[in-house]
């Protein structure tokens, strides 16, 4: 493993930072550093697995062992509960292994290739195609920054101001922004939503509370999640 990750000053203001233990700060970065900048195989539940940036798979054991000293696997075990609590990453565990997903990845990881600010003459026309224009980025301000990560998961797009009008209603017991966008992985994985004739649209599968669906046909092939530290559904 090699190259390095970003790490943004803001962290040290958000409640995953200042609310955390020393050895949850530990497993926070350490956590950061597995993650897999880049796609790669695994094998994982007995099958070929496509692992996507931001994701990894590992164990307690491994993560200990990587925070170094004083660090102990029921630390590391607590540090994920809370992380999963406020947003940071999905954890799920089989027998043979644990898959990390961190949310929000890309935003805050963004590769390489993608381009910057600074170009040459002979780059500008090129990236300026490929750069949000102020139009587009004001008009998504006027949406909550969780109905968004929603918005760009879920892979039938039709219907924004009705699926807004239901994200906002959701009823009590609202879920985790995390539990959503894991429900919306295993349905994207399902053998129905692989037509996309039989995929709901996004203000039905809110209002029909579809991430509470047992999924029984999954192949985990999971797609890339988002990157977010601390956000909660009613923002």
């Amino acid at each position: 493993m090699n190259g390095y990750i970003k790490l943004y000053r803001e962290l040290i203001i958000k409640p995953i930072w200042l609310k955390s233990t020393p050895e949850q700060k530990t497993v926070l970065i350490t956590i950061l550093l597995m993650a897999n900048h880049n796609g790669c195989d695994w094998e994982w539940k007995g099958e070929s697995f496509r692992v996507n940036p931001g994701q990894f798979v590992t164990s307690l054991e491994s993560i200990k062992t990587k925070c170094g000293k004083g660090i102990s696997v029921q630390n590391v075990r607590s540090s994920l509960k809370r992380f999963q609590k406020l947003d940071f990453l999905t954890n799920k565990s089989t027998k043979s292994g644990r898959l990390i997903t961190i949310i929000n990845w890309d935003s805050y990881q963004p590769c390489s290739e993608k381009p910057t600010k600074i170009t040459t003459k002979r780059q500008q026309r090129g990236n300026k195609e490929v750069t949000p224009n102020k139009n587009e980025r004001m008009k998504d301000s006027i949406y909550p920054s969780t109905f968004l990560k929603f918005w760009e998961v879920y892979p039938r797009r039709e219907g924004k101001g009705s699926a807004l009008k239901a994200y906002q209603n959701i009823k009590e017991p609202k879920p985790m922004l995390s539990e959503i966008l894991s429900s919306i992985n295993d349905h994207s994985n399902s053998k129905q939503w692989q037509n996309k004739e039989f995929i709901p649209h996004p203000a039905t599968w809110l209002n029909q509370r579809r991430w509470e669906d047992e999924m029984d046909d999954v192949t985990p092939k999971p797609k890339i999640l988002v990157f977010e530290h601390n956000e909660e559904m009613d923002k």
